[in-house]
Formats: structure tokens, sequence, C-alpha cells
């Protein structure tokens, strides 16, 4: 069982749709500014397509932990809930969708809902997605992930890489010598071996302590 909506418009991060990664799927995020009514009713109809997702493949009792391990949506307000953080996350929340090659590629269209190349999806350019939310058994582990079948190009935006500083000022007033102008006199003297120290033993270090999950919906 699996229920399927259409996203409201969001902007493409990380797409990875002409060729599959080492999981043999295709991905791509999408980040929907939470100032959009349209974002904030979506995100309610996907907090219960998951916890109805998860109650069916968990039961009540599985329901928390299955919860807490879902992990494709994310408050991009909590800079603790990624691994690196990025400046566009802020007031928005994050969708990542994926879907294995064994199912075949996504279908990406433009607004007239003709088959374009996937690489015209760059990071930064405004999209949707028609998803599927499912319950899935991984050996022990039961939780709930979402799918994607079909990708919309809705229109240009500005691309999220060129947020980043330019070349000439990233290296500008860099005093630069010519290849090979480095004199061997110049070269700093290499200093004589050192006695090799014995090598003391350290302490085992204290066992960490989980991080509690963070729920998701929390602000939905």
């Amino acid at each position: 069982m699996s229920m399927s909506k259409v996203t409201p418009i969001g902007r493409a991060s990380f797409p990875n749709l002409s060729k599959p990664d080492q999981y043999n799927k295709y991905s791509i995020s999408i980040l929907f500014p939470k100032s959009d009514p349209k974002v904030m009713e979506f995100a309610r109809w996907l907090k219960e397509a998951v916890t109805s997702e998860a109650m069916a493949v968990a039961g009540q009792a599985g329901l928390a932990t299955a919860m807490s391990l879902f992990s494709n949506f994310k408050d991009g307000d909590n800079v603790g809930a990624f691994k690196t953080y990025r400046g566009e996350y802020a007031n928005h929340f994050i969708l990542n969708v994926s879907r294995k090659t064994e199912y075949g590629k996504p279908c990406v269209v433009n607004r007239n809902k003709q088959p374009i190349d996937p690489s015209e999806i760059y990071a930064g350019c405004n999209v949707l997605a028609y998803i599927d939310v499912f319950g899935y058994k991984f050996g022990a582990k039961k939780s709930v992930s979402v799918g994607v079948q079909h990708i919309m190009k809705t229109g240009e935006n500005t691309p999220f890489a060129s947020a980043g500083v330019r070349v000439d000022d990233a290296f500008a007033g860099l005093d630069i010598p010519d290849e090979g102008e480095v004199q061997q006199d110049s070269m700093v003297a290499q200093a004589p071996p050192q006695p090799v120290q014995p090598v003391q033993p350290t302490a085992k270090p204290a066992a960490k302590t989980a991080t509690p999950a963070v729920d998701p919906f929390a602000s939905v």
C-alpha cells in the first residue's frame, strides 16, 4: 500500500536523474518555502500519510520507532538535522525522494508535459513532483520512505551554485610565483632524525550517547 500526491512547486537541489548512484537509485531533493500556504497544507498531508504508512507496517507498538527512522523530510531551520547545512535551507522544508533502477528512470517533463533531458533539472530551478509515500520492511527495520515517479520543471530560477564566491574574488591579492622560481638554497634545512618515543597507551573513549530523534513535522 502507498499514498501518492503531487507536491507544491519547490526548488530542485542535488538532482541525480541522468544516471543512478552507487545505490542504484535516481534521486532529487526539493526545497519548499514555509511561507507558502500550499506547502504547509502539503506538509500536513505528508505527516498524516507517513503516520498511516508507519502504523500499517509497524503497528501501534512500533509506531514511534518507525516514525523516528523516517528521514525523507526535514525542517530546514533545524541545522542539527543535516550533516552539511546549506544557507538555502533556511525557512524551507526539504523533501528527499528517490527511485530504484528496477522501476526505471523517473519521467522528467516540462510544464507542457513534454519529455525533456534530465540534465535540464539543475540545482535551483523550479520543479514539482508526483511522489509515493510507502511503508517498508528491511530485516528488523520497519519505517517509511518517499519515492518519485514523475518530475516537472515548471520554470527557471537562480542556480544555487551561483551563491558561491567568484573565482576572481577567491584568489584576489595572491602573489603566486612562476613555476620553478623556488631556489634550492631557500629550502628549509632538513632536521636530524629524532629518536622514536614509545607509544603511550590511551584511555578508551567513553561511549557516545545516542542523539534523540528530531520530529521533522514539529513546525507543521
